[in-house]
């Protein structure tokens, strides 16, 4: 494909003042590395993936491929305000702290998408397929507001033990507390009264397919 496509991506994205994470975002990529490589032309796009860029920047996707100089009537926005969010590769489920070595990576999410602006995020990487009901699919980056309280039904991440922090749908019938999965395959967890290390530390606020 012809290097054209890959310095137009990024020649729009600087113009349009976004991050490599703004853009991976606005394309439905998890991270930045996915638009490093594509504006390295390490990656062959396919033509609904040109639409979706095109589509983002406002130009037509002739335009984007070198195929046409025209371009769509262009009103450049202020750039949109962003949070940057933390990506944990795990909790420390005995204290319920966020460590800052614990630290993978981050994730750039326009404000405007975030239900509770003043509120604290983090985020983790789904692991395993005991959440596919719910539309969570391994690898899927989940973004948690974090919280110490959940009301029934919602999905959020506990610690169930000193090292493993989840996702599931809390449930709680009577004063009997579970753990919902949403897979046939797996069964509930019941958090036992005497399960010193069970707490809340959030709830699902937004999903960003991988």
């Amino acid at each position: 494909m012809s290097t054209v496509l890959y310095e137009n991506i990024k020649h729009l994205r600087k113009a349009r003042r976004m991050s490599q994470e703004d853009l991976a975002f606005k394309t439905g990529y998890t991270d930045r590395s996915s638009i490093a490589k594509i504006e390295a032309g390490e990656v062959d796009l396919p033509q609904s993936k040109i639409e979706v860029f095109a589509n983002v920047f406002n130009v037509t996707p002739q335009y984007l491929m070198g195929y046409s100089s025209e371009q769509k009537e262009i009103t450049l926005p202020f750039p949109e305000a962003v949070r940057t969010i933390p990506v944990y590769a795990e909790l420390s489920c005995g204290t319920g702290l966020f460590v800052d070595d614990q630290i993978i990576d981050t994730v750039s999410v326009p404000v405007s998408m975030l239900p509770n602006k003043s509120a604290e995020y983090f985020a983790q990487y789904a692991n395993g397929d005991s959440m596919t009901g719910a539309g969570i699919q391994d690898g899927d980056l989940i973004i948690f507001k974090k919280t110490s309280t959940i009301d029934n039904g919602q999905i959020g991440c506990f610690c169930i033990d000193e090292n493993v922090a989840t996702c599931k749908k809390f449930s709680q019938i009577g004063g009997s507390v579970y753990l919902m999965p949403a897979n046939d395959k797996y069964q509930p967890i019941p958090i036992e009264p005497e399960n010193t290390c069970f707490r809340v530390l959030g709830t699902k606020a937004l999903l960003l397919k991988k």
